[in-house]
């Protein structure tokens, strides 16, 4: 890891503080439960349409981010059950556009994903507008987070290292 990087480093004593937030914020039933080993974090549950649901996610505390110095993005992560959205907060507020990139399901093997940060898309409660996210955006970010993407009822696990944003 460089100087010139932005690094979240997941695990007990290290970055420990995020949060579980599932579709029971909105009356569904799925579970999402955050735990952090020593070196990395877990978020695992199952997923349930009942009552609309149909997500589980795990999300920082808000904060005031400017990414425009950093062009890329590297996760280092395993998952089961369901693929992964990695979501860039612009807005406080659930039905404002979030921006996302997908994390593949990798069967629990360990991979490194480096995106660009122009490959972020703008999403509206769960669906893509077809935008990409611009400069102004990421000069304003105030939170991170994972989010469940399948759309598939069942259950789940992810486990995150690091996240690392580079020049």
């Amino acid at each position: 890891m460089t100087s010139d990087s932005l690094l979240i480093d997941f695990g007990q004593g290290k970055t420990n503080s995020w949060i579980s937030v599932n579709d029971g914020v909105m009356g569904g039933r799925s579970i999402g439960l955050v735990n952090y080993e020593e070196n990395l974090l877990r978020l695992e549950g199952e997923i349930s349409f009942e009552n609309n649901g149909g997500f589980a996610s795990v999300r920082s505390d808000y904060f005031n981010k400017n990414l425009t110095e950093w062009s890329s993005v590297t996760i280092r992560y395993r998952s089961e059950g369901q693929s992964l959205g990695f979501v860039l907060n612009h807005y406080q507020r659930w039905y404002l556009p979030n921006y996302k990139v997908i994390l593949p399901n990798t069967k629990m093997k360990w991979e490194e994903v480096t995106y660009s940060l122009e490959d972020f898309k703008e999403y509206r409660i769960g669906r893509p507008t077809g935008r990409s996210i611009d400069q102004g955006k990421l000069s304003e970010i105030i939170r991170f987070g994972f989010i469940t993407n399948d759309k598939r009822e069942g259950s789940f696990k992810a486990e995150i290292d690091f996240i690392e944003f580079t020049q």
